[in-house]
C-alpha cells in the first residue's frame, strides 16, 4: 500500500466489480476490470521506458472523473480540474501499476 494512494476493489450494483482509486486531494475514479488493466500496463511502459508517451488519458465509464497523468522525467502528475496535482515518483507509479493489474485479474 502506497501513502500517496489508494485502491481498493468493491462491487458496484450496475458496473460489477470496480476498482476505485483515490488520490490526496483529488476526486474517487473507479475503473471497471478491463480499464485498470490497461491503465496498470500503459503506467508500467512509461514507468519502465518502454513507451514514449507523454499523456496517458482514460475517461472509465463507471467514473464521473477522467485519469488524466502527464509523464515526467521523474514519475507522473495527475492532474483533475479544481484540485491538487498527485505527483508520483517511479516506484510509486510501478506500485500503482501493479495494484491496477492485481484487481484487473479479478
Amino acid at each position: 500500500m502506497s501513502e500517496s494512494f489508494s485502491l481498493v476493489v468493491d462491487r458496484h450494483h450496475a458496473f460489477g466489480v470496480l476498482a476505485t482509486l483515490r488520490l490526496a486531494a483529488q476526486p474517487a475514479r473507479r475503473f471497471t476490470l478491463q480499464e485498470a488493466a490497461i491503465v496498470a500496463r500503459a503506467l508500467k511502459a512509461v514507468a519502465q521506458g518502454a513507451s514514449d508517451e507523454r499523456q496517458i488519458f482514460m475517461s472509465p465509464i463507471a467514473s464521473d472523473h477522467d485519469f488524466e497523468a502527464s509523464v515526467e522525467q521523474d514519475g507522473i502528475v495527475v492532474r483533475a480540474e479544481g484540485c491538487a496535482e498527485a505527483r508520483l515518483a517511479w516506484p510509486e507509479t510501478l506500485a500503482l501499476a501493479e495494484q491496477l493489474r492485481q484487481a484487473s485479474s479479478g
